[in-house]
């Protein structure tokens, strides 16, 4: 039995859990606000590694997958750093849970289910791989809920299936 997570960050970023493939979980990475300044929230670490933790089986092998990230052209200097921040929050989170981690662009794992940069092709396809899950994804809103368990079974594919 395997467990894999996909994590979207981002501060409104989602954490996919699958075992063999199957959905366990999906959730929005817990934030909270920062104060003043132009971003206004942040990555809460320790409730990010208590909801992965609450989330998976410590019985069971885990392995995460989170998307590689970089600055776009046009971004503003606070929302890079904001950004950058919370990627390394997450990649902090896991390596302190001592999960073995994949790094893998958002093309990569696209191009391996055709999808386009198009967030509400990677929802309605979350919404038919895991049936199940579609009440967490019914928004257009819960498309990082969405990408969050295809990366997972990207993972869950390429390496174990």
């Amino acid at each position: 039995m395997t467990i894999t997570v996909g994590i979207d960050p981002g501060i409104t970023g989602a954490v996919g859990v699958l075992k063999d493939g199957q959905y366990m979980a999906v959730f929005d990475i817990p934030s909270v606000a920062k104060g003043s300044g132009t971003v206004k929230r942040e990555i809460e670490p320790s409730g990010l590694a208590r909801e992965i933790t609450a989330n998976t089986d410590a019985k069971e092998y885990c392995e995460v997958l989170l998307e590689r990230v970089s600055a776009m052209p046009g971004q503003g200097v606070s929302s890079v750093f904001s950004f950058g921040d919370s990627y390394g929050c997450c990649r902090s989170v896991i390596a302190v849970l001592g999960y073995p981690v994949a790094l893998v662009t958002p093309a990569v794992w696209k191009k391996y289910f055709n999808l386009s940069r198009d967030k509400e092709e990677s929802r309605a396809l979350a919404i038919r791989l895991f049936p199940t899950a579609a009440h967490m994804m019914n928004l257009k809103r819960h498309s990082d809920r969405a990408e969050a368990l295809l990366m997972s079974r990207y993972l869950w594919e390429v390496k174990y299936k």
